[in-house]
């Protein structure tokens, strides 16, 4: 039996090594979808909206944007604002201005398709300060500061946050942070903020309130960020946006607090 399993072996070792076929498989890519990128802050405008293409699973760089689309905003104290195309895909406000409290509408009209969004502005807290916690080098973490932020939170569950950082002018696009308030509602809140910079660097932190769609979104992407693809992690999704009419992306308004500090 050893010497009829050694032949068989070989034979089929043969097999492979004598004949190759080539075989050509498509990948099909998913139908092609409008992404809509949109941001109304109560900082002076313009503000602007995006629109693109979803691209093929084997293209690369940043998409390609929608031009000759008619993009309108509008709130709930009967302001309305048609954008002015910017090109590539930008569309500009004029004279909008955010407020808290409002509910702002996206409408967005392409190749005779309509799509909506709508999203409320809630208030935002005044940052008290940004302050520097020294670490030492361990096993799990370098040397360096960890920064913290401090705010008052309103009374009241149901307040939504996220930050954008800039260390010394530029924005960082991995520290992306939401938080919310059920732990710690109407309090003074201490937040570590889970990265690390150096002496001298310079920080500026932008608070935006959301509301909670907004926040759904958000943290959807930090999971998928944060996720390092192991063999048990569910397959990465798009996140839970806001727009409707078969569209993806999201369409947010938020007020923003800011704060800058030098690490000392």
């Amino acid at each position: 039996m050893k010497k009829i399993y050694v032949y068989l072996l070989a034979t089929i070792a043969f097999a492979f090594t004598s004949c190759e076929e080539v075989i050509d498989y498509e990948l099909r890519n998913a139908d092609t979808k409008l992404v809509v990128e949109g941001l109304i802050t109560n900082k002076p405008g313009p503000y602007t909206v995006r629109l693109s293409n979803t691209k093929g699973y084997l293209e690369e760089g940043r998409t390609q944007g929608v031009d000759n689309a008619t993009v309108t905003i509008s709130d709930n104290h009967g302001n309305s604002e048609t954008l002015l195309a910017a090109g590539n895909g930008l569309y500009k406000t004029q004279t909008l201005q955010g407020v808290p409290g409002y509910t702002y509408y996206l409408n967005v009209v392409v190749d005779g398709k309509t799509y909506t969004a709508q999203s409320f502005m809630p208030s935002v807290s005044t940052i008290d300060s940004l302050t520097f916690e020294y670490r030492k080098k361990t096993h799990m973490e370098d040397e360096g500061y960890f920064p913290i932020l401090h705010f008052a939170d309103p009374a009241g569950k149901g307040n939504y946050y996220r930050w954008n950082v800039y260390v010394n002018g530029v924005l960082d696009p991995d520290e992306l942070a939401v938080l919310q308030d059920e732990l710690y509602d109407g309090s003074y809140g201490h937040a570590n903020m889970g990265f690390l910079v150096q002496k001298n660097d310079r920080l500026r932190v932008e608070l935006y309130g959301i509301d909670k769609p907004a926040y759904n979104f958000w943290h959807a992407l930090m999971n998928q960020q944060n996720s390092n693809g192991g063999p048990f992690e569910s397959t990465p999704a798009n996140a839970p946006g806001n727009i409707s009419g078969g569209a993806i992306g999201f369409f947010g308004a938020s007020a923003v607090s800011e704060i800058e500090a030098v690490v000392e």
